[in-house]
């Protein structure tokens, strides 16, 4: 695995952990919220951040199906007796996108007919996100700091490994039947997939923008009860920036667009991107845009 994959780069799946705070004075980040309602919400109990994608209009006016392409959290809580609501779905595959290193600890828990892969674009070899969280209680890393190794993470993760980009957005857009993808918190891997697949989809970054930042909405009674929790219990972890469970808990628009500007950097252009890297010729992203809006 490349060295690029430092321990920094991992802030983005500290925030369960991180729920404790620095007694210092903090000033506290106004997160983004989309234009988009939340009628694509999926709400089961245990199931953090799951929607699907549809009703978005792409920029030839097409209008992108429901229920055919669903993101999420992760499913490890996922309840037995909440199968049946899950059914109703017609999921067929659940497409993960963590670390194995994440998967041994919270690993999903579905009925047993949905065929499940696992797709991480790193791997953590060195469990460089157990230290990283360590950093993090120690003062060790600040606010400022977590925003630059989140930006650092979504650069690389569209540039670094490449070919498993291919294989998960490959194998969502062939799929003949309801799909699900996700990560831990389903707002970054999660997020950059699903930007990705819109960009193949010929969506506007308007849209794409503004079904990204749904993440958090979905998230925001969670998020705000995380940092409520930090504040009261700040004297466990003293040192402990409350900054950097934000930059790790919510997500924003720059972050995505450190992402694009990897891509147009690196490749010249998405279109580019789409066709040398991920393989995708213009008359198969014909039969994508047929297959999936109408």
């Amino acid at each position: 695995m490349n060295k690029r994959f430092d321990v920094m780069k991992h802030f983005g799946f500290l925030t369960i952990g991180l729920i404790v705070v620095s007694c210092k004075t903090h000033v506290a980040s106004q997160p983004e919220f989309s234009d988009l309602t939340n009628t694509n919400q999926i709400e089961i109990r245990k199931v953090n951040n799951f929607r699907f994608l549809g009703g978005l209009k792409n920029s030839e006016g097409k209008i992108l199906r429901d229920s055919l392409i669903y993101r999420s959290g992760n499913l490890h809580q996922l309840k037995s007796n909440s199968f049946e609501d899950f059914e109703k779905l017609k999921i067929n595959k659940v497409i993960d996108l963590r670390t194995k290193q994440e998967i041994s600890k919270e690993s999903d828990h579905l009925p047993n007919h949905i065929i499940y892969k696992n797709y991480p674009a790193f791997e953590d070899k060195n469990d460089e996100m157990k230290k990283a969280k360590k950093l993090a209680l120690k003062g060790k890393i600040t606010k400022a700091d977590a925003d630059i190794r989140m930006l650092k993470f979504y650069t690389d993760y569209v540039s670094e490994n490449p070919e498993v980009i291919k294989t998960i957005i490959t194998e969502i857009l062939e799929s003949d039947q309801p799909i699900l993808y996700h990560c831990t918190a389903g707002k970054d891997r999660t997020g950059m997939i699903t930007a990705l697949i819109l960009k193949i989809l010929k969506f506007d970054d308007a849209v794409i923008f503004d079904e990204y930042l749904v993440s958090n909405d979905l998230q925001k009674n969670v998020i705000n009860n995380r940092l409520k929790l930090a504040n009261t219990f700040h004297f466990v972890y003293p040192k402990l920036d409350i900054g950097v469970v934000e930059k790790t808990s919510w997500i924003e628009r720059n972050y995505l667009q450190a992402a694009f500007d990897e891509i147009d950097k690196k490749y010249g252009s998405i279109d580019h991107y789409i066709n040398q890297v991920l393989g995708i010729s213009e008359e198969e992203r014909k039969i994508y845009i047929t297959r999936f809006l109408k």
